[in-house]
């Protein structure tokens, strides 16, 4: 998604700001898993992600993105969901 948004428009500029770190979230869950840390750091990486998506999501519905761009969100913040369900369980 980072990629296919545009930097023309001020919310959209905050828009890649926003995917940006969620990026960076993603990529230390999947290292916090894959170097097999600790529960603590999991929950702090898990817990972090999550943060980022509702923040995201939270941004893009107030916003003025397009529904295709909503959905994409909306879609990655209920994966995310998901991705903390399991990872508590």
């Amino acid at each position: 998604m980072l990629s296919s948004v545009p930097q023309a428009k001020p919310w959209q500029r905050q828009l890649r700001a926003c995917l940006a770190q969620v990026d960076r979230e993603v990529q230390i869950f999947r290292m916090t898993i894959s170097l097999r840390r600790g529960e603590q750091e999991l929950r702090g990486a898990r817990d972090s992600l999550q943060r980022s998506l509702r923040a995201m999501n939270g941004y893009v519905a107030v916003g003025r993105a397009d529904m295709g761009t909503r959905a994409a969100v909306r879609l990655a913040l209920e994966l995310g969901l998901k991705l903390h369900q399991l990872s508590a369980g």
